[in-house]
């Protein structure tokens, strides 16, 4: 039996990813099933990966490789993101350094089910069980509504609430910290005992997530920041930030 394992992914929660990836590779009994390593790159491309990459410590460990890197900036790693544009034919060549590309319907032909390793947006929230089910091909874990339910924290808040079980919590979007990251501290002070947790609505839970005692305000600011991806509520931070992720291969808009 053929068990295509699909990690990585456009996620921010690509190397967690990756690294379940792995595991699962590792402790499939061969003796009963065929690993097929599907990579899933940070711009969606789907990859037949050579299985020795898995072993790689990080994704840029691999992908792309150093020798594609932009003159003067070999001093970090990136992510293939960071080197578009490209060419349609620099993307294939960089793709066949690791594996093959595989065009979405040829999918069926290479597996019998799908184990799904990936975290995240693309990945945990209906958008990849959906284009199984339209190949036709079994996959691992919930399927489509669930998925979609359970990927949107503020939906599935609502559909607990409606179902009448004590569930207090409170949104922001990002414009309203923005404008008013004071009289927000207050209200989160004002309205919880003790402890909260803050989190980003629609990421997994190793993504921007933190427990604060609701007394420490500036432990507060910080943990909305980071639940936001941003390091200070300031017009001249969000320019210097973009720089500095940019810089270290991290995309804003993922």
């Amino acid at each position: 039996m053929k068990v295509g394992i699909f990690f990585g992914g456009i996620s921010r929660e690509r190397e967690v990813s990756f690294a379940g990836g792995r595991t699962i590779y590792d402790n499939l009994d061969k003796r009963l099933f065929e690993p097929v390593p599907i990579f899933i790159d940070s711009i969606g491309n789907f990859i037949l990966l050579d299985w020795h990459y898995i072993y790689k410590g990080t994704i840029r460990d691999f992908y792309p490789p150093a020798k594609y890197y932009p003159q003067g900036e070999e001093d970090y790693q990136l992510y293939i993101e960071s080197l578009q544009p490209l060419t349609d034919h620099e993307l294939e060549e960089i793709i066949n350094t690791v594996g093959e590309k595989v065009a979405i319907e040829k999918l069926p032909e290479l597996m019998d089910f799908a184990f799904l390793a990936l975290h995240g947006t693309y990945g945990e929230d209906g958008t990849i069980q959906g284009m199984l089910e339209w190949l036709g091909i079994p996959y691992s874990g919930s399927g489509i509504l669930s998925s979609s339910i359970g990927i949107d924290k503020i939906a599935q808040k609502k559909l607990i609430t409606a179902g009448t079980v004590p569930n207090p919590y409170t949104t922001f979007s990002i414009d309203e910290w923005k404008a008013e990251p004071e009289n927000i501290i207050q209200k989160i002070q004002a309205d919880f005992n003790q402890k909260v947790v803050i989190k980003s609505p629609r990421h997994g839970s190793s993504i921007g997530v933190s427990i604060v005692e609701l007394s420490d305000s500036q432990a507060l600011k910080e943990a909305l920041n980071r639940s936001f991806f941003i390091r200070e509520v300031h017009p001249e931070s969000w320019r210097n930030n973009a720089e500095d992720e940019k810089k270290s291969g991290v995309n804003r808009h993922l």
